[in-house]
C-alpha cells in the first residue's frame, strides 16, 4: 500500500505546479489509498466469512461420519474434530476484531488469519483423508 500510496502521489506531485496544488493531489492520493485499503479489507473478511461457513458445513459432515464410527476410529475422529472447532473459534474471534481494525491493524490481522486459516484447511483434510 504504501508503493501505491508513493506512486500515486509521485505522479501528481509531477503535474503539481502550485503549493495548494500540491496540497490537493496529495489529500487525493492519500483519499485514494484509503478507498483501495477499504475495498481489500472488505473482500478478505467477505472471503474469510465463506470460508469459516464452508468449515462449519465441513465439520458437520465430518461429525456425521464420526457417528458411524466406533471404538478407537472413533475417539480419534472426535478428537480430530475437537481441534477442529477449536481453531473455527478462534477464527471467529479473529473475524470479529478484523471487523473492527482499521489502518495497519487490519493488515497484521489478516496475515495472522490467512496463517490461521491455512493450518486449519490443512488440518481438516488430514483429518477428512484419513476417515474416507
Amino acid at each position: 500500500m504504501t508503493k501505491i500510496l508513493f506512486i500515486l502521489l509521485s505522479s501528481s506531485l509531477v503535474w503539481a505546479t502550485s503549493g495548494e496544488e500540491v496540497k490537493q493531489k496529495t489529500k487525493e492520493a492519500v483519499n485514494a489509498a484509503g478507498d483501495y485499503t477499504v475495498e481489500k479489507k472488505a473482500e478478505f473478511q467477505k472471503s474469510m466469512e465463506e470460508n469459516l461457513a464452508s468449515l462449519k458445513a465441513d465439520l458437520k459432515a465430518l461429525k456425521a461420519q464420526a457417528s458411524d464410527k466406533t471404538g478407537e476410529t472413533k475417539e480419534k475422529i472426535n478428537a480430530e474434530i475437537a481441534d477442529l472447532e477449536k481453531k473455527q473459534s478462534q477464527l471467529q474471534a479473529d473475524l470479529k476484531k478484523l471487523k473492527k481494525s482499521t489502518g495497519a491493524a487490519w493488515s497484521e490481522i489478516k496475515n495472522g488469519m490467512s496463517k490461521a486459516w491455512d493450518a486449519t484447511k490443512e488440518s481438516y483434510e488430514k483429518a477428512k483423508s484419513k476417515f474416507h
